[in-house]
């Protein structure tokens, strides 16, 4: 029997893997469907420090910490400190101005840096961080707190959408945004919640303590952190009604930087928590948040070699082709050409592929506007799904390529 070629070794790994996390996801939400909004109050509040890392932030610290100061929790429980990590611009002048906070002025040293410092002075049992381009709802820190009734819960995350959708990148990034919330909701149900995004999450304080706080050599602290704190068999929650919105990259560039810095940190995690790998001491984290995270990075891979091996072959043959019309002066149009209707196994498996995707995108949009509307079903929707995709597994290669020569960066 012939050997299966590269080529269709390939084909093969990517929809299985491809189907394997659509119907994973799909059982998830038909499973939970009737729960994906369920939260419970607490009346025993913890008390809770509030942790905003700043670095040239005078167009937005204030409004941040006003949100802040309007939330619903009780005024003696919760202390707010900002950390001014060697901002340049007026962020310090203005924070000196505002009433009822804790400055803590340093040298610019990162912002895990600037979180660690800010550890050994909060006097919360639970800390909360939030950049400080975000803005939570007044809910939230309620919300968000009661998980930790929970003693195996380290840290809960809550759901960020955008607050800047003026441009097509911006609107772009706010359809992204709620699907990221929506699939970590799912992902709760599994125990695999494998980021604590930096614009909103609570973390119980000694646990922080006792993994080490943040790591400050890695590029995304908040995916850091929560593959720290799942290897040592604590729980990371999803707060889907834990709401907070955030001023996302408004220029390609910005925003190319910025996934570039997150593609970078989490192939640091990978390297630094690649002994969990099918690990079964490590629980869900070896046995799927490592894998599932990996076969990510994989699949990117995998699709850009596919797409520059078509596209290469394709020109290849139609090349030859045009070539040859002319030698024998023959037709050189051909409509076959245009779209090849031959069917395969692989032609059902990509059609059956897209129409799982499809059906998910649009069970998403419904829930996440159920309560708030993030999403309207309009052109920019397909834009998204036509266009935005197809920079990521360049934006992979460009940070890999980053890593390997030893160019990391904030």
């Amino acid at each position: 029997m012939r050997k299966m070629d590269f080529l269709t070794s390939l084909y093969l790994f990517f929809i299985f893997v491809s189907l394997y996390v659509s119907f994973l996801f799909m059982i998830l939400y038909f499973k939970n469907k009737d729960d994906i909004y369920r939260y419970e109050l607490t009346n025993e509040l913890p008390t809770l420090s509030v942790l905003i890392p700043a670095y040239n932030e005078e167009e937005n610290i204030k409004q941040t910490i006003d949100c802040i100061k309007e939330a619903d929790y009780p005024k003696e429980l919760i202390e707010i400190i900002v950390i001014n990590d060697g901002s340049k611009d007026k962020t310090l002048k203005i924070l000196n101005g505002i009433d009822g906070i804790k400055i803590l002025n340093k040298e610019n040293s990162g912002k895990a840096d600037s979180l660690n410092k800010a550890l050994k002075i909060a006097k919360g049992e639970i800390i909360a961080t939030i950049d400080a381009d975000c803005f939570p709802e007044r809910d939230a820190f309620l919300k968000m707190v009661s998980y930790f009734k929970e003693q195996k819960v380290g840290a809960v995350t809550a759901s960020v959408f955008v607050k800047n959708k003026n441009n097509l990148l911006e609107k772009f990034q706010n359809i992204e945004y709620a699907m990221i919330a929506f699939g970590r909701r799912l992902l709760d149900y599994i125990d695999s919640v494998f980021v604590t995004s930096g614009a909103l999450s609570m973390y119980r304080k000694s646990i922080l303590i006792e993994v080490g706080g943040f790591d400050k050599n890695n590029l995304t602290e908040d995916i850091e952190i929560a593959w720290n704190i799942l290897s040592r068999s604590y729980k990371v929650k999803m707060c889907f009604n834990a709401k907070a919105l955030t001023i996302v990259p408004d220029k390609f560039g910005r925003w190319w930087r910025q996934r570039l810095r997150w593609d970078i940190g989490g192939l640091q995690c990978i390297q630094k928590y690649k002994k969990a790998l099918f690990r079964k001491k490590y629980d869900v984290f070896g046995l799927f948040v490592v894998p599932f995270f990996s076969s990510y990075v994989l699949l990117s891979f995998i699709s850009l070699i596919l797409a520059f091996y078509l596209i290469v072959k394709n020109s290849i043959i139609e090349f030859s082709f045009f070539s040859s019309s002319i030698l024998n002066k023959s037709d050189i149009f051909r409509w076959e050409n245009l779209v090849d209707l031959t069917p395969t196994v692989f032609t059902f498996l990509w059609l059956f592929l897209i129409f799982i995707f499809l059906f998910f995108i649009i069970v998403q949009f419904r829930i996440i506007n159920k309560e708030q509307k993030h999403i309207n079903y309009n052109f920019i929707t397909f834009l998204f799904l036509l266009i935005y995709p197809i920079f990521f597994p360049f934006l992979l290669v460009h940070s890999t390529y980053r890593l390997l020569i030893g160019k990391i960066q904030w």
